[in-house]
């Protein structure tokens, strides 16, 4: 079984899985530098991030990081350090209960695109639950294959069949034809666009591309864009982070601060400068909501204080 050998690959067995699903990468050159970019690199953060929410009750979150095998995947990158690992944990179950909560705002809106989907399992629970729900989960297609199949085999272990509403579509945020395709699959009306954690791997230039079609597809669909990553997730004097963020950076080649703001009030200029209408919410906001606080042993103040700092923004094209 392909779930089964995942288990066991570890990390880098993953990185050359995803090599071998995407024969011919999509590489995009830096418009200063001319390096080419493999974004299939990024691929086994996607693991990481699974493992912080299999610590959480986000629906089918521990049944898929076991389908994939996160905790195997993620070990060379996550630090011994048991109040980083808290931390991590509070602020990554926090990150998707905020753009769930964000997007609840916006009941109008039943047509959706998530790019990246990584491994997210938005998709999967909102289908489920409402019928006239239609998602469409994005990635590059080696990540897009791993989670097909992952998926598959969750709702086979539940006796399930797929529901057609739940589609997946290579693309990558930077392609305006990809992103067309995309919402190609979707009947007519306003789209939800979710992007959770990929803003703070791309520099000043992609976030342009990245924002430029975003915006032309709102412009012509209308809807909401969700945005994550903002500024840093944990303090620039934290020793254990930077060690978490070296791992990611050495097995990844990409560091995942590179496009994160200095702070939210420049996030929110640069995307006003961009033609789109800012909505902040702080993570904070879900505190009630977070399964791991209890588990965490960090205080309520602790907590406050380190989700207050960072931000959901949903934007609307003007």
């Amino acid at each position: 079984m392909y779930e089964a050998s995942l288990r066991v690959i570890g990390v880098r067995g993953l990185l050359r899985r995803l090599r071998e699903w995407l024969p011919v990468p999509r590489l995009l050159k830096h418009e200063k530098t001319g390096r080419q970019k493999d974004y299939a690199n990024i691929g086994p953060t996607a693991a990481l991030i699974a493992y912080y929410r299999s610590c959480s009750d986000i629906p089918f979150a521990r049944q898929l990081a076991y389908e994939i095998g996160a905790e195997s995947a993620s070990r060379q990158m996550i630090v011994d350090d048991s109040l980083l690992l808290a931390k991590a944990i509070v602020a990554f179950e926090a990150r998707f209960k905020s753009v769930d909560a964000v997007l609840r705002r916006y009941p109008g809106i039943t047509r959706f695109i998530e790019i990246p989907a990584g491994f997210s399992t938005r998709g999967l629970t909102m289908t489920r639950s409402n019928p006239c729900v239609e998602y469409v989960e994005c990635d590059l297609e080696a990540m897009l294959t791993a989670k097909r199949r992952a998926v598959a085999q969750l709702i086979a272990d539940m006796g399930e069949r797929q529901s057609d509403s739940l589609r997946f579509q290579a693309a990558n945020i930077l392609d305006p034809d990809q992103l067309h395709l995309a919402a190609h699959e979707l009947s007519s009306g306003p789209i939800g666009i979710i992007t959770e954690g990929l803003l703070s791997y791309l520099n000043r230039d992609e976030k342009r591309i990245a924002a430029g079609n975003i915006h032309q597809l709102l412009k012509s669909c209308g809807g909401v864009w969700v945005i994550t990553d903002l500024t840093r997730v944990f303090a620039t004097n934290d020793a254990r982070a930077a060690e978490l963020r070296h791992n990611i950076s050495v097995l990844t080649g990409f560091s995942p601060i590179t496009g994160c703001f200095n702070s939210l009030e420049e996030a929110r200029r640069f995307f006003e400068g961009l033609g789109f209408r800012v909505h902040d919410y702080r993570r904070s906001e879900v505190i009630d909501k977070l399964s791991a606080v209890a588990a965490s042993r960090l205080t309520s103040s602790e907590i406050l204080a380190f989700l207050e700092t960072q931000a959901t923004f949903a934007l609307e094209a003007e």
